[in-house]
């Protein structure tokens, strides 16, 4: 624990230097990971600290979680009456705008109301992309057993397939031609998640240009790997 204690004070005095350069951080993050949960509950609160100073060192701009939340729902409303619009209207345009907003919002939405009910919180907001993101206090993440922090992971691969899904669902019998075209989206989203997932597991870092500890199956498949003892 002094060990843990004095990697952790180290990189946060680089940090409000102005020094620090990736790499201390996530040799950090694995080595605290496998200790007792009683060792990471002890770490917890430093830990969500200099994450988000880490996170933070870019210079992004936030707004609250509660702020961030309320967006997604806005728009996650504002995606049903495109839906309601577009089946109403016969409007495969409307349907598709309504998709397009739905597989965006319901995996954060989703994934935060698992995070929830796991323990797991989140700091604050930041948009990326003209999207709200959100930061996981990562002391709490730290601090969940192995089996919820894959679940979180999982639960983030659901919302966008979930949400192509009942798109599909309530246009197919009115206009097939957007129906099919989530249909296609649904598969589409379904088998890169399971692709993510699987090359983690597998012990890839990477397909392609696709760093995958960006995406939650491929968090999800590195978790399981650490679990079964993989390096």
């Amino acid at each position: 624990m002094d060990d843990l204690r004095a990697q952790l004070e180290a990189i946060e005095r680089m940090l409000d230097a102005g020094q620090y350069r990736p790499g201390p951080w996530a040799k950090f993050l694995r080595l605290v990971q496998n200790r007792t949960r009683d060792e990471r509950q002890a770490l917890a609160a430093d830990v969500s600290r200099v994450s988000e100073k880490v996170h933070r060192r870019g210079g992004i701009r936030s707004i609250s979680v509660t702020a961030g939340v309320a967006l997604e729902l806005a728009a996650t409303a504002l995606g049903g009456i495109f839906l309601a619009l577009g089946v109403r209207l016969g409007s495969n345009v409307g349907v598709l705008l309504a998709a397009a907003i739905w597989v965006t919002t319901f995996e954060p939405l989703l994934k935060i109301a698992v995070g929830l009910v796991l323990g797991i919180r989140y700091d604050y907001a930041y948009l990326r992309g003209g999207e709200p993101r959100f930061k996981m206090r990562y002391g709490t993440y730290l601090v969940a057993s192995r089996a919820s922090r894959v679940a979180l992971h999982l639960s983030g691969t659901v919302g966008s397939p979930l949400a192509a899904w009942l798109v599909a669902r309530i246009a197919v019998p009115s206009l097939p031609l957007s129906g099919a075209i989530c249909v296609i989206a649904f598969w589409a989203l379904l088998g890169l998640n399971v692709l993510l997932f699987a090359a983690a597991l597998a012990g890839f870092r990477r397909l392609g240009p696709v760093r995958l500890a960006i995406s939650s199956g491929g968090v999800a498949g590195a978790e399981l790997r650490e679990a079964f003892g993989g390096e």
